[in-house]
């Protein structure tokens, strides 16, 4: 983005949340009968050399929560947990200390689709479920985002020309010779500017962003750019983020001190601050926040058919497989025509011969469970008193 012309550069943005948000816990366990499971599912992970699948007790009735557990934790926790909303990491202790006994990552996804009041809810309820009481819950990393659509031709690493910041280092960032993003500072403040339909197509997969900004896909000779801004707890505490819930009351007061305080794009470089202006563009961005997200509960079936997608893509190129591996086996150099039905018709023939049991699918389905899982809205869940105890834990801090 060079801003040779600045009155010139228009911008359009498209949206802005909390995109990544971990807190710390101090949590008293009623027992140490969930330690004792957690070891052995971890221990199993370990004989496996990967990830190995496990279930929480669940605040639904009936149900169990799924998850993936490493092999080995970290920084004094002991069982990390996975899934496709959330990361827990929970500390060999019963009771809280100096340091919090448990971590909660609330993933990107499960942020747009569900909101950030209804995801931290979802994990404070499974830890009570799994008979932990919440003493005590604060921020400890949050990332605040928004993204916007300019033209092409201003994303250029000129760009870092007109930065006004408190922080000292700076990296761009190349694919092809192509910019993709600029680090900005690092510690416990930093920010990033990169271009998010690539990231999505290269790393995230996230293609359900479409329907957040509400477009099939980018213009021609646009860029869709996301500037993010990741704030560790020293900073939260300065910007009176102390607990939960301030991230949903004071976001836009931590976004109005990154854009107007921390990091800055003004005219004329060189010259003294009084002499320089916030440009226009960078204008909008620093007025376009609008805090926490709302649900986005379509995020959840657009999610599934990209997951679906991807799975039959690598299911398409396997049955295309298997049929030439049969043509080979048959000394078939030439059969005509071939449909994909065709070739599902030979996989249906070999699996006959290759059928497994039926305890080793319900085997393999469980521990598939947690890499796909996705929790509906707690209005879907919860009913009565569940309700009531919500409102509640929404109304005060």
């Amino acid at each position: 983005m060079t801003i040779r012309h600045p009155a010139k550069v228009k911008i359009n943005v498209l949206s802005s949340g909390l995109d990544t948000v971990v807190l710390s816990f101090d949590v008293d366990w009623k027992d140490r009968q969930l330690f004792g499971y957690l070891e052995e599912v971890k221990k199993l992970s370990q004989e496996v050399s990967c990830d190995y699948p496990g279930f929480l007790s669940h605040f639904k009735p009936n149900e169990k929560w799924p998850f993936h557990i490493k092999p080995n934790g970290t920084k004094g926790y002991s069982w990390i947990l996975v899934n496709n909303d959330f990361t827990f990491k929970i500390a060999d202790r019963q009771n809280p200390g100096p340091r919090p006994n448990m971590m909660v990552e609330i993933r990107s996804e499960a942020l747009w689709r569900l909101g950030p009041q209804e995801a931290k809810e979802i994990a404070y309820k499974v830890i009570r479920a799994s008979q932990g009481n919440i003493v005590d819950v604060k921020p400890s990393r949050v990332d605040l985002c928004l993204d916007f659509m300019v033209p092409e031709k201003y994303w250029t690493q000129s760009l870092l020309d007109y930065a006004v910041t408190r922080a000292t280092d700076f990296t761009p960032y190349y694919t092809h010779r192509k910019l993709n993003g600029i680090r900005i500072g690092k510690g416990n403040i930093s920010a990033r500017l990169y271009d998010k339909p690539l990231e999505i197509r290269q790393k995230s997969k996230k293609f359900w962003m479409y329907d957040i900004w509400g477009i099939d896909e980018v213009p021609p000779d646009q860029k869709i750019i996301r500037i993010e801004f990741q704030l560790r707890r020293p900073v939260l505490k300065e910007l009176g983020l102390n607990c939960d819930r301030d991230l949903i009351n004071k976001a836009t007061g931590a976004w109005a001190y990154c854009t107007g305080e921390w990091l800055k794009f003004q005219d004329r470089p060189g010259l003294h601050h009084t002499q320089r202006r916030t440009f226009d563009w960078y204008r909008h961005i620093q007025e376009g926040f609008q805090g926490a997200q709302d649900a986005e509960p379509l995020i959840r079936n657009k999610a599934v058919r990209v997951d679906k997608k991807r799975l039959l893509q690598q299911i398409n190129g396997s049955i295309i497989s298997l049929k030439a591996i049969e043509q080979e086996e048959r000394g078939i150099n030439d059969s005509g025509p071939l449909t994909m039905q065709d070739a599902v018709l030979t996989y249906a023939q070999e699996i006959t011969n290759h059928q497994m049991e039926y305890e080793d699918i319900q085997e393999r389905l469980k521990k598939k469970r947690a890499r796909y899982h996705r929790e509906l809205s707690l209005s879907k869940n919860l009913e009565g008193e569940d309700m009531y105890e919500l409102r509640e834990a929404q109304e005060s801090c």
